[in-house]
């Protein structure tokens, strides 16, 4: 695999150092970095590094059924923002450009990207060099995709925007020595390996980096401490539960994250993951008439703000269409009669029940109609073509994981609409 740097030095090199920050292959390379792990004191009992069963790259596994891993990483390994405030090499971004690129990026993520750049202009000499030639070349997030395979979805008007605003900001803080793919590279390796700390901020951690993650609380099987005071080291530690010779070892990096949060921050989407929605945006007539003014006033009663957002989501013990979006729906479809019956004082009884017949017919015609919008604005394939495309054995990890992404937001859309069928069913 060719590596995204050519990790030369204009220093003085010998040949034994030659030879030994070379490496060729993921097994050279590996053992370089952890050659440096236990050069530099890192505590990491009962753990191996190996290839990830789970997804591409590097992950850790336990080596005992017995014993449980342990690890401790020095904060010197640790590259945070401290270490780019003593660094005698790096220059800080200037504060008119700091200022400039504040409404892109924040300041921390920007300042590690850029160090991150310098580490590897500085190749074989750099400290964390062990580290970065471990790291992968490319990313499966969004940004990072050759074709679209999202769709129309809100992850492909999110990666445009990404890519527009780290446009805007490489072009006030880049370099000769690096061009705008090799700084999303950087952006991308510290949204998608970072961890924020107390005592440090936004941190790359070598090692801990490569507990992949999980979908529920009690699938992970390690859990972070932070920094030991008393030892200066950052700690994972196993969870009380039976681990098992070669299992992989994992965070839930997360809670709540949408497989669109999932595939444009860290690059891959989780099935039937829990907490995987829609945005609906709803719409009003944009008209100034009397009675749309009073809509607005009881809509801003009903919800306490004038948007229109409805999340959608599967959940078990919620249904599909919240009571607050069929309260929206019916307040919206009002006819000038039904309207009358309505002001500040009873408009909450939206909520609770139907106003006629008519009228929730009429609500769950206008949903099917916005759902049929979002389908048609978002959607290039149906959910079929999907799962049929899902069973290939020739998908690369971008498009695998872009799939599922859109499989689940066609089976929301799916339940939304067995959900208003059935509604239909109830009125007859």
């Amino acid at each position: 695999m060719k590596r995204r740097f050519d990790f030369t030095t204009n220093h003085e090199v010998d040949a034994d150092e030659k030879q030994r920050f070379k490496p060729d292959t993921n097994l050279e390379r590996l053992t370089v970095f952890k050659n440096w792990l236990n050069e530099n004191n890192v505590v990491w009992e009962n753990v191996d590094i190996r290839s990830s069963l789970l997804y591409t790259g590097f992950a850790v596994y336990s080596t005992s059924s017995q014993e449980l891993p342990n690890i401790q990483i020095p904060t010197k390994l640790l590259m945070s923002n401290q270490s780019t405030q003593i660094s005698t090499t790096f220059v800080l971004p200037t504060s008119d450009q700091l200022d400039q690129t504040d409404e892109h990026i924040d300041r921390e993520t920007l300042i590690l990207a850029l160090f991150l750049l310098h580490e590897c202009s500085k190749g074989v000499q750099s400290h964390w060099y062990p580290y970065i030639q471990l790291l992968p070349d490319t990313f499966t997030t969004t940004l990072f995709h050759k074709e679209n395979y999202v769709e129309n979805t809100s992850a492909f008007y999110l990666t445009e925007t990404m890519r527009q605003s780290m446009t805007e900001v490489w072009n006030l803080v880049g370099s000769s020595t690096f061009q705008l793919e090799d700084f999303l590279w950087a952006y991308t390796t510290i949204t998608s390996r970072s961890f924020k700390l107390a005592e440090l901020g936004t941190a790359l951690i070598p090692l801990a980096d490569l507990a992949n993650h999980v979908s529920f609380t009690d699938e992970a099987n390690l859990y972070t401490t932070g920094i030991n005071k008393e030892t200066d080291r950052f700690v994972l530690k196993a969870k009380d539960k039976k681990i098992v010779d070669e299992e992989e070892l994992c965070l839930r990096y997360n809670s709540d994250l949408a497989n669109w949060q999932l595939l444009l921050y860290y690059g891959f989407a989780i099935d039937n993951n829990p907490s995987d929605s829609i945005l609906l945006e709803l719409k009003m007539d944009s008209n100034d008439t009397y009675e749309m003014e009073m809509k607005k006033m009881l809509l801003l009663n009903l919800s306490e703000d004038l948007s229109l957002d409805y999340e959608l989501k599967i959940d078990e013990n919620e249904p599909i269409i919240s009571e607050n979006l069929l309260a929206t729906l019916r307040l919206i479809v009002l006819s000038i009669d039904e309207l009358e019956q309505f002001n500040i004082s009873n408009v909450n009884e939206l909520l609770s029940s139907m106003v006629t017949v008519d009228n929730e017919r009429r609500a769950l015609n206008k949903l099917t109609t916005f759902l049929n919008d979002f389908k048609e604005v978002s959607f290039t394939t149906t959910l079929e073509e999907n799962l049929n495309r899902l069973k290939s054995n020739q998908l690369k990890d971008d498009e695998r994981y872009s799939l599922i992404y859109l499989i689940g937001q066609k089976q929301i859309v799916d339940n939304a609409v067995r959900w208003i069928d059935n509604a239909f069913s109830q009125l007859e």
